[in-house]
């Protein structure tokens, strides 16, 4: 944002005061709250890969967003009143995020009606406050709007959705409840997720991979021959789906946990997506081969979504992803000495988005068993003794509900 000049026509003018800035950025902070929860919830049953990835990379802007809303919100009134809990009539315009049935009805309040009303209320906003007293609310309210934006136009072109006019309010302006809280419903637990039409799912998916594929030491085995990375990226890119979807439903499941969880889940969310879009552009330029042209499992995916949240963690993070780690440098070096550079270097990028991935699941599942590291340990003890050579457990447990 370019300085404000000095003279006689830049004044300092009459911007909103603090309370009315913390009560517009409590009321985005709801928007934004419930639309990530929702999102999360229904990513894993939109069945377009391409629609996943666009909704996934929303999640995680409105999860960037919904941090400085919230430390916008601390800043200008950090005490226990804000954000507190949305008025009646924005809750009701919430409540439609409930009642979705589908991820079709999902997307279309979203961007149909939640996304525009919030991009009204941070027109209103952005006109209001004062250029040189607020210069930080500005630009977090210049930042969601060009977010807001482009999300509503990547929706129009994805799903034909068109804003209506179906919430006319100026949210921002709407009273909060202060120091009271709202809770979150959560969707049934999923049988499975969905895929692509076309896309033919078994029970033991892809015959052609091997274990070895999957262990590590001198037993693994590197895919080399464009025939069997044909078959390996194709499942390597629904692994990484399965694990999107994983992310999404850890977060949306869990709306008790703190907002960094959340914020960290997003960005997980969005990185597994990305790690299944390269290896569809992998596939199509390198390999001679598409997304769909091969079965899949969801065998992994099912025996990691039976546990709980900590179980989750430790065996998908701190156990799935750090295995994955030295996999993924082992292929890398192979790859690199045969002169299959392009291959060699999405292992790299892969290699280092499991760093932070790990590292969740050793921040979160500590967290969860009472900031011990001790008993994160041995929790971990206990659960890898319950794995196969590959890293899937054998019995995994029988989920609730």
């Amino acid at each position: 944002m370019p300085i404000i000049p000095l003279d006689d026509q830049n004044p300092l003018v009459l911007g909103l005061p603090v309370d009315d800035n913390a009560t517009r950025f409590s009321n985005y902070f709801h928007v934004l709250r419930e639309v990530i929860h929702w999102s999360n919830g229904w990513l894993p049953l939109e069945p377009t890969f391409h629609a996943k990835y666009v909704l996934g990379e929303h999640i995680h802007d409105d999860a960037r967003g919904q941090v400085k809303v919230r430390r916008r919100i601390y800043e200008l009134r950090a005490n226990e009143d804000w954000p507190g809990a949305p008025s009646d009539e924005l809750a009701a315009q919430l409540d439609r995020l409930a009642t979705a049935s589908t991820p079709a009805e999902h997307a279309q309040v979203v961007y149909g009606q939640l996304k525009p009303a919030l991009v009204r209320a941070l027109e209103v906003h952005a006109a209001s406050i004062d250029p040189i007293t607020d210069e930080v609310s500005l630009l977090v309210v210049n930042q969601l709007l060009d977010r807001q934006r482009r999300h509503i136009a990547e929706a129009a072109e994805r799903w034909s959705i068109s804003p209506e006019d179906a919430f006319t309010a100026d949210l921002g302006a709407l009273d909060i409840r202060k120091r009271e809280t709202r809770d979150l419903k959560i969707l049934p637990r999923l049988e499975e997720p969905r895929r692509d039409a076309g896309i033919e799912i078994t029970p033991d998916g892809d015959p052609y991979l091997s274990e070895e594929l999957y262990v590590n030491g001198d037993e693994n085995h590197v895919p080399i021959d464009r025939e069997e990375q044909q078959h390996f990226f194709h499942g390597l890119m629904d692994a990484e789906l399965c694990a999107a979807e994983l992310m999404a439903r850890n977060s949306h499941e869990h709306p008790e946990m703190p907002w960094d969880f959340h914020a960290d889940m997003a960005r997980q969310t969005w990185d597994e997506l990305r790690h299944a879009r390269v290896h569809e552009v992998l596939m199509a330029t390198e390999l001679g081969c598409r997304w769909g042209d091969f079965p899949i499992g969801f065998s992994y995916f099912q025996s990691i979504y039976a546990y709980d949240l900590v179980g989750r963690l430790l065996l998908f993070n701190g156990t799935s992803e750090q295995k994955a780690m030295w996999r993924h440098s082992h292929r890398r070096q192979v790859l690199l000495d045969l002169g299959q550079a392009n291959v060699a270097k999405v292992f790299d990028y892969l290699l280092a988005d499991e760093v932070p991935h790990v590292h969740n699941g050793v921040r979160w599942g500590t967290h969860l068993l009472g900031g011990e590291p001790a008993a994160y340990r041995e929790k971990m003890k206990e659960l890898r003794e319950g794995l196969d050579r590959t890293g899937q457990p054998v019995s995994p447990p029988t989920p609730a509900g």
